[in-house]
């Protein structure tokens, strides 16, 4: 058996099988209604990048593109990059409705049709994870690749050590009802930084809160999602701590 060309067909036929899940999912009606998750996702790039106006800000992976509204909205300069067509139709159309531009562009994130250098940051959240290792170093060496020197580097993904998170997906991938293919959560980005050349800046998790979502997949939880819900927001400060969240956020800056 030749294990390279299986390898390759395997790849292929998880790639494909992936694109055809998420073609399904945008070719639904998508809610632009602003939801605690976008809002901690455009705090987490705040706090990370510094004020939007005026800035040059690219999202790979853009999906809904929803957040990239709400930074056109504060003055970036903003593009989506996304493969599916769909997607970025429903985008176009959120923008017209808000009266704001961007740029839409169709495109696979491992290879973007766009000049070196020409971003202050770029950004993506709810994409790495999708993809092994060797393509994430892939897809961040293309992200500096088109961001200026000094430059942001974003990258969020939901993270393996979030307990809420899995178990809700563990429950819904065993009862066949979990929409969003195969995801692996992740660790670190660290090692995929630094082999793609990335300076790193920091990296934390965030969002306990949010990750309470995820019981809704597990029958009868909301009564358990209410209380953790509750107890978590009586915790102290540093107890708090003890409990990562979903999504794990990695900066960097292009040396």
């Amino acid at each position: 058996m030749d294990v390279k060309r299986n390898s390759e067909t395997i790849g292929r036929d998880h790639e494909e099988g992936q694109k055809h899940i998420w073609e399904k999912l945008w070719s639904k009606g998508v809610s632009y209604r602003w939801d605690p998750l976008s809002e901690l996702v455009m705090n987490a790039l705040l706090e990370t990048t510094g004020p939007f106006d005026g800035k040059r800000i690219i999202e790979a992976g853009s999906g809904t593109g929803k957040i990239s509204l709400r930074l056109a909205i504060e003055g970036a300069e903003v593009t989506l990059v996304d493969y599916a067509q769909q997607a970025l139709e429903q985008s176009k159309l959120a923008f017209r409705l808000k009266n704001r531009n961007a740029e839409f562009i169709q495109s696979d994130i491992r290879s973007m049709p766009l000049g070196d250098k020409a971003y202050d940051v770029c950004w993506s959240a709810g994409v790495l994870e999708h993809f092994s290792n060797e393509e994430k170093v892939n897809i961040l060496l293309e992200m500096a690749r088109i961001t200026k020197p000094g430059g942001h580097i974003v990258v969020l993904v939901p993270y393996s050590g979030c307990l809420p998170y899995r178990m809700g997906k563990a429950f819904a991938e065993q009862a066949g009802s979990w929409p969003y293919g195969v995801e692996m959560p992740v660790e670190s980005l660290k090692g995929s930084f630094s082999k793609a050349g990335i300076q790193l800046a920091e990296e934390r998790e965030i969002g306990f809160l949010e990750s309470l979502d995820f019981i809704d997949f597990i029958p009868d939880g909301g009564s358990v999602k209410a209380w953790l819900r509750d107890w978590y927001s009586s915790l102290e400060i540093e107890e708090k701590r003890l409990f990562p969240g979903y999504l794990l956020l990695t900066h960097g800056k292009v040396v």
